[in-house]
């Protein structure tokens, strides 16, 4: 078996490791919650106050009243085959709630990525070219200032200048190009802080290797450096903060997307959990957990295709 296809497995192998944990975690944020789901349940169907017989019998439906491990063995496999339960408070199936806040999450991740990844690239290169001009200085300085903002607060500056000053943008989010501008800025600003930072200093520490020197001594511009043995080198860096840069946009932009009242999946674990609605609560649990294995996997896969030297560490 080749290196790369033992590392591939043994990743694997840990990935399902740390979903199994966040399937427990899962189970207990549904079934430690305060309230009675099957009282819940009967009241999503429009029962106010259902008599006790009603909510003893719903409780038998659910599997309550069997032990706690019988009930996530139970719980477990139909997670496995795609059975997520059903909301308390709208008595809908959790996946299809889900599934209709996706696209918008999918799309703002989508925009936020190539935004950042259009601007932080060409910035870290020229910084990195430019090292120590002006134009470095002050792409380092803004690269300080994006990171350390909170994202908040650029998020009500923006609402407050282009929203209810200017009205050119709306203040609350849409799956149109003009509703995902705001978020997008905002979401894109630290990532393209981080990883102009990042290419700026992969572009550095590559051109200052011996090799590079030398090719620099026989006459090669810096731009045929710059293209010819800097980009592979800093292709593999970025994969791993991309693919979590990804992971979060997919699963984390909870303040941004509730500052906005954006209709993505973020807004949906916050809305369930002010009410009380731990299958969607859990679903997102679930799901942001598997979405990092999977980046994390892919990222470590990418790295071990791109770079020699990782594989034969792990041949060593």
């Amino acid at each position: 078996m080749s290196t790369l296809l033992r590392q591939s497995a043994g990743r694997l192998l840990s990935g399902l490791m740390v979903l199994w944990m966040v399937s427990m975690l899962a189970f207990l944020i549904i079934h430690m919650a305060p309230g009675d789901p099957a009282r819940m349940l009967l009241s999503a169907s429009g029962l106010d106050a259902p008599p006790a017989e009603a909510v003893a019998a719903k409780r038998r439906e659910l599997g309550l009243d069997r032990p706690l491990l019988s009930q996530y063995v139970s719980w477990l496999g139909a997670v496995v085959q795609g059975d997520f339960g059903v909301s308390y408070r709208s008595g809908k199936p959790v996946w299809s709630m889900y599934r209709e806040r996706l696209p918008a999450t999918l799309l703002m991740a989508g925009l936020v990525l190539t935004v950042s990844l259009s601007i932080a690239i060409p910035l870290g290169l020229i910084s990195a070219i430019k090292r120590h001009s002006l134009l470095d200085h002050a792409a380092q300085f803004l690269a300080v200032i994006g990171a350390a903002i909170p994202g908040f607060w650029i998020a009500l500056v923006l609402i407050l200048v282009f929203a209810a000053k200017l009205r050119w943008l709306p203040a609350l989010g849409s799956a149109t190009f003009k509703g995902m501008l705001l978020p997008a800025i905002v979401l894109a600003l630290p990532n393209i802080a981080l990883t102009s930072r990042l290419v700026r200093a992969t572009t550095l520490d590559v051109l200052n290797q011996q090799y590079i020197v030398t090719a620099r001594a026989k006459g090669r511009s810096e731009y045929g450096l710059l293209f010819g043995h800097a980009l592979p080198n800093i292709a593999a860096s970025l994969i791993t903060p991309i693919s979590l840069e990804l992971a979060f946009l997919l699963t984390g932009t909870v303040i941004i997307e509730t500052v906005f009242a954006y209709p993505g999946v973020g807004r949906m674990a916050v809305e369930a959990a002010l009410v009380g609605d731990m299958p969607v609560l859990g679903l997102s649990v679930l799901i942001a957990g598997g979405i990092y294995v999977i980046a994390n996997w892919c990222a470590d896969l990418g790295m071990a295709a791109l770079d020699p030297r990782l594989r034969q560490n792990a041949n060593n």
